[in-house]
């Protein structure tokens, strides 16, 4: 309940997208898809650990020039 009313004040009256990230073996994937926007295939990013986070940041750097985030 609570991940929901977040993304609703977050997005009210905007084009704007949530992209859950997930660290670690130990993360509940029901909660990401509770928090992450439409589709959730797209905007929810599992990795294995904080080092990992590199990668993430790269590939939010790509997908944003290459306008793949919506």
């Amino acid at each position: 309940m609570e991940a929901e009313e977040l993304k609703n004040i977050i997005v009210r009256g905007r084009r704007t997208k949530v992209v859950a990230v997930g660290i670690g073996s130990g993360v509940s994937e029901y909660e990401l898809n509770n928090i992450a926007s439409e589709p959730q295939d797209r905007n929810i990013i599992l990795v294995q650990n904080f080092n990992s986070l590199t990668d993430v940041e790269k590939r939010f750097g790509r997908a944003i020039c290459s306008g793949l985030l919506y």
